[in-house]
């Protein structure tokens, strides 16, 4: 079930498995291996993931189809390409923000 959750949520913030993979500092094998649930990510990266995404343990863990965190971006309902325009302006915020405290 995390495999599952994990590339829905992956892919839905319109990440990459070597981007999740890079975030999360691990190897793309080992994404790929807990994606193809030949493996699962181990408590502290599951802490992780949860956070980065901003998805509930229970919903990736399998334990509720429901994920609560989930609603409030159900009623947005971007597209992929507006959710990759976050990403993007995310990004630029990040960097704007680091430019600013080395001035």
């Amino acid at each position: 079930m995390i495999g599952e959750r994990l590339a829905e949520i992956r892919k839905n913030q319109g990440d990459t498995q070597a981007a999740l993979a890079q975030r999360l500092q691990v190897s793309l094998a080992a994404v790929r291996s807990w994606e193809q649930k030949k493996s699962a990510p181990p408590h502290e990266m599951l802490v992780r993931i949860c956070r980065m995404y901003h998805v509930s343990a229970d919903y990736l863990l399998g334990l509720s189809n429901v994920d609560p965190c989930d609603h409030r971006s159900r009623k947005e309902r971007l597209t992929s390409e507006e959710l990759q325009e976050l990403k993007r302006y995310k990004e630029y915020l990040v960097w704007k923000k680091q430019k600013q405290a080395m001035e």
